[in-house]
């Protein structure tokens, strides 16, 4: 008996166990399950030629207004069902609860991968990862979960910044302008104030729900589908290296917002673009703007005409050329939701569309806490439930909403229903 409360008592005490950080790493470390959660005071410096290593499953949580300096490497690469969290300790905490991450990288002849980030969850920081002085890259993060956030990144590394089947939401802005190249691929953008702006190459993504705008792209954007926003797409067609083909601009209220466009400087074709309820282009430039070969929806070029903003509705601007109108509207092609989800959950919600009640269920026995929202990111619905619910939305106006389902063990599952 004795032994079993001996082995007992080591389990207890590994599994609260937890590691305080403050001031300087001067040596590489390993942070590991041991030792998690690692929790972090003030500002934490890691020192040039220290790598810190961040095995899969360990919690790194920061007290209020602190945050880490990295000057060195930091290699985090959690799994699939085990990602690696960098957090706010508070119990209840809001976006910007900790600093985030400041890189300080600055010999560029030093090509090491200085962060690279697999299956990692970065939550409630003001912005989550400072990379103005980052000259050791690439930057490279992958199957990473971002939200709550202030905003995700603050500039680019040299030589470049990669995103790549990354989700990003309920954040203020998620990702920001970087200095060099940079790319984000195969992600999806969910209900944050602003998606996107300023990435040079941005590939079949997926943006949905955002209350300013989805995306601000400066560069090439092909295969993406951005929908159910307020603004899909607000920028401007001014430069030589700017295309913008083969997405869909969908059910938006203003599908595209251009401020600026320069003809036979951009390639902007193969898009389609329908359905978006104020207008599906809104043209505020003095200067012509040439949307031959892409696709409305419609080949009655005065019924197409209705759907856009130009110099017709206000002399201040420029007209819109149309000719030729594509007909084939297939869809580009997308990644799926369910490719993304990190922890490849077992969940049905039933009927979608639904009417009065909608059906969740889950192959669990943890308790789910479930969040449903309105496409301005308004919580409309709030429920916690083991294996099945079934709720009543009979109060829900038509429309699109999305929902977050998460565990106790801090698993995030998310969709997106419609109401009939």
């Amino acid at each position: 008996m004795k032994k079993l409360l001996f082995i007992l008592s080591m389990i207890a005490f590994v599994s609260y166990a937890q590691t305080d950080l403050s001031g300087g790493i001067y040596n590489s470390e390993t942070w590991n399950l041991a030792g998690s959660p690692y929790n972090v005071s003030g500002n934490l410096v890691v020192f040039d030629g220290v790598e810190i290593t961040i095995e899969p499953g360990v919690k790194v949580l920061f007290e209020p207004s602190s945050g880490m300096e990295l000057r060195g490497k930091l290699l985090a690469i959690g799994t699939v069902s085990d990602s690696i969290v960098f957090t706010s300790s508070l119990s209840s905490p809001t976006i910007g609860a900790w600093n985030g991450i400041k890189v300080i990288g600055t010999d560029p002849t030093a090509s090491v991968n200085q962060v690279s980030m697999q299956y990692v969850k970065g939550m409630y920081a003001s912005t989550f990862i400072d990379l103005d002085f980052a000259y050791q890259g690439p930057y490279n993060f992958t199957n990473c979960h971002f939200s709550f956030n202030g905003k995700i990144n603050e500039d680019g590394g040299s030589p470049s910044t990669n995103f790549d089947y990354c989700v990003f939401e309920f954040n203020d802005q998620a990702l920001d302008w970087c200095q060099f190249d940079s790319r984000v691929s195969n992600s999806h953008f969910y209900n944050n104030t602003i998606g996107l702006i300023g990435i040079s190459q941005v590939e079949t993504c997926y943006f949905s729900g955002h209350s300013n705008y989805a995306m601000h792209p400066y560069g090439e954007t092909t295969g993406c589908t951005i929908e159910y926003n307020n603004i899909g797409v607000k920028t401007g067609f001014n430069a030589e290296n700017h295309s913008f083909i083969n997405n869909t601009v969908m059910n938006n209220s203003v599908g595209l917002e251009i401020n600026s466009f320069f003809n036979g400087t951009q390639n902007f074709t193969g898009n389609r673009i329908c359905n978006n309820t104020t207008y599906n282009f809104k043209l505020l430039s003095q200067n012509n703007a040439d949307l031959g070969m892409n696709c409305w929806c419609s080949t009655d070029e005065s019924q197409i005409q209705t759907g856009i903003y130009d110099g017709y509705d206000n002399v201040s601007y420029g007209l819109v050329s149309l000719a030729p109108v594509y007909s084939d509207c297939d869809d580009p092609l997308i990644v799926e939701i369910e490719d993304l989800i990190m922890d490849s959950p077992s969940i049905s919600v039933y009927p979608n569309p639904f009417n009065a009640f909608i059906n969740v269920k889950i192959d669990s026995e943890q308790v789910i806490s479930l969040n449903i929202f309105d496409m301005s990111g308004r919580l409309v619905i709030e429920n916690k439930f083991q294996y099945e619910s079934r709720i009543d939305v009979t109060d829900l106006t038509k429309g699109v909403y999305f929902f977050t389902a998460q565990s106790a063990n801090g698993t995030i599952y998310k969709g997106k229903v419609i109401k009939e």
